[in-house]
């Protein structure tokens, strides 16, 4: 249990926000699959998303791990990509709807906002990454 504890230079830095990149990852997983159930007019792009995406984002907060680079960058990638997606989708709602207590602008925001917490600390830890190799 103490060797848990331990914090080795190769294995943590300062600027390493994988756990908690890990846990809203699987947090974005969890609320699409309840827009999925609720987002009438998205319905095949959840089911599109619900079937691959959330079992890759899934994987991908599992791969998450100081010791993996490439991995930190895909989370970087992945994030800004869904960002920009459920940003545009929380704008349409918007704009259709007028209302910003409609369920559906508030899921499709809280996923939007979810990513963007994500790509914050992901670019967080990919300028450790940066720094830490000149």
């Amino acid at each position: 249990m103490e060797k848990d504890m331990e914090q080795t230079p190769k294995t943590r830095h300062p600027h390493y926000y994988g756990d908690l990149i890990r846990k809203h990852l699987f947090f974005a997983a969890f609320v699409i699959m309840i827009a999925a159930l609720l987002d009438e007019e998205l319905r095949n792009f959840y089911l599109f998303v619900g079937l691959f995406g959330v079992v890759g984002f899934t994987i991908l907060a599992g791969l998450t791990s100081p010791q993996k680079r490439s991995v930190m960058f895909i989370d970087v990638l992945v994030s800004a990509f869904m960002f920009l997606v459920f940003e545009y989708f929380a704008i349409n709602a918007f704009v259709q709807y007028q209302n910003f207590s409609e369920p559906v602008f508030f899921l499709r925001q809280t996923i939007a906002v979810i990513y963007l917490v994500i790509l914050y600390y992901s670019t967080k830890t990919m300028r450790y990454y940066e720094d830490a190799g000149k």
